[in-house]
């Protein structure tokens, strides 16, 4: 079998028909993607083994009429497949980040076609853990889709979502974090807790960095004695901009910010 048609057909889970489609898009696109078009196609095979060359690869191709529904979740599903996770707080990867550009416009197709998973929410927390540039890589629409979709996923663990809203609140511009941050703190849908520990967090003197490095330990996105600077460099910290929205709403619920 052509060793690109088996890539998607085996690794994928793809039809042999869609894998014949996508061997064909493949060949004619990848060239570009990794600059060279000296690669025969073992070679190209193996290049989308890498996440980065997968996900640039595939994300133009979920909005794509070529392929049917059932590929396209199967592509996007592989883009997560191929992204680490740590296996115990002693395996935290500080090399450099892995995770394609438009990470979170391939969460925003998974949220829209309900394919979403728990798994789904622990790579897209690691990656921008990694890498908070992958909020900024998608437009201010997508990105806060994905934040509500993610905070939406009572499956997901209240840390994990907590961190993940304080990595979107950090990572975006202060005039798109107010107005993120309010609608927050007003979605009566949204978990108390989350919502008391985001504006808690947003009132502190340090922007919340202790309270979300105690999360970030608890979901192994750190070790317990995370005291390298190259560690806590990926901790969210909330803009100042936001501590008044946080005691705002800590005042106004009788707690003391």
């Amino acid at each position: 079998m052509d060793p690109l048609e088996e890539t998607f057909r085996v690794d994928a889970g793809c039809s042999a028909k869609a894998a014949a489609i996508l061997a064909i898009l493949a060949r004619e696109r990848l060239p570009a993607i990794v600059g060279t078009a000296e690669d025969a196609p073992e070679d190209l095979a193996v290049r989308l083994r890498d996440p980065r060359v997968f996900g640039r690869f595939i994300e133009p191709l979920l909005r794509s009429r070529d392929l049917d529904a059932p590929t396209k979740v199967r592509l996007a599903e592989r883009a997560f497949d191929l992204l680490p996770l740590p296996r115990t707080e002693a395996d935290v990867i500080l090399v450099e980040a892995r995770a394609p550009g438009r990470l979170l416009a391939i969460a925003d197709f998974l949220l829209a076609a309900r394919a979403f998973t728990i798994l789904h929410a622990m790579h897209l927390v690691y990656a921008v853990f990694l890498d908070r540039g992958l909020v900024i890589g998608v437009g201010r629409a997508t990105r806060s889709r994905v934040l509500r979709g993610i905070l939406a996923q009572a499956d997901v663990s209240t840390s994990l979502r907590t961190l993940y809203a304080a990595m979107h609140l950090a990572s975006v511009p202060e005039p798109e974090a107010g107005p993120e941050m309010r609608h927050l703190l007003d979605s009566s849908g949204l978990s108390e807790t989350i919502r008391e520990g985001l504006a808690t967090a947003a009132a502190m003197p340090d922007g919340g960095v202790s309270t979300f490095a105690l999360l970030a330990q608890k979901e192994d996105l750190l070790p317990a004695r995370a005291d390298e600077i190259d560690l806590l460099a990926n901790v969210p910290r909330l803009g100042e901009s936001l501590a008044d929205i946080g005691k705002k709403w800590l005042v106004d619920r009788g707690r003391t910010p």
